[in-house]
Order: structure tokens, then sequence, then C-alpha cells
């Protein structure tokens, strides 16, 4: 018989069903891993300056944005930050501009 270079192997059936089930856990865990993140989270948050970044704006419009209160921000120390949900808002709300 010709196997093409394959190689076949016996293992008993507790195994290998041990070993499917372990697999699929494993899809499990790396297709949570790869699913984005809820963009309304408010536990996650990013730097003024990834915000900018991110919607290429200066540092003269982010503080116009604020003090209008169209973006929210929190000041920890000398950081500030903004919740990562803020992205997705900049471009879907049509009274940020």
């Amino acid at each position: 018989m010709d196997l093409q270079g394959r190689t076949l192997v016996m293992i008993p059936g507790e195994e290998l069903s041990h070993l499917k089930n372990t697999l699929e856990q494993l899809l499990t865990e790396i297709k949570a891993l790869q699913s984005p993140k809820p963009s309304g989270n408010k536990d996650e948050f990013i730097t003024a300056k990834e915000f900018m970044s991110s919607v290429r704006i200066c540092r003269t419009k982010f503080d116009q944005l604020v003090a209008q209160g169209k973006i929210k921000t929190i000041k920890k120390r000398r950081k500030i930050y903004v919740p990562s949900g803020e992205v997705n808002r900049y471009f879907s709300d049509p009274t940020i501009l």
C-alpha cells in the first residue's frame, strides 16, 4: 500500500478523544483571543497621545474637544487617558466636529 510519505499510527480511542477535546479547547481559546473587544468597554483606556494619533488631530484640537465636553478624559497624576470607545464615537457622532 502506498501512503505517499504519510505515517499510519494506531492509538487507543480514549487517547484520541482526549486529544480531540484538548484541540477543541485550544481552538476556543484562540478564537476568544482573536475576537474583537467590545468598543464601549469602560475599563480600557488609551493615552491622549494615542487618541490624537488614532483620530489624526493635533493637541490644540484635542484640548478644544475636551473643553467643550465632547471627549471624555480621565487625568491620573500627570497623564491624560481617554476611554478607548471614544475613538469610535469620534467618527460616528456628528456633533463632535
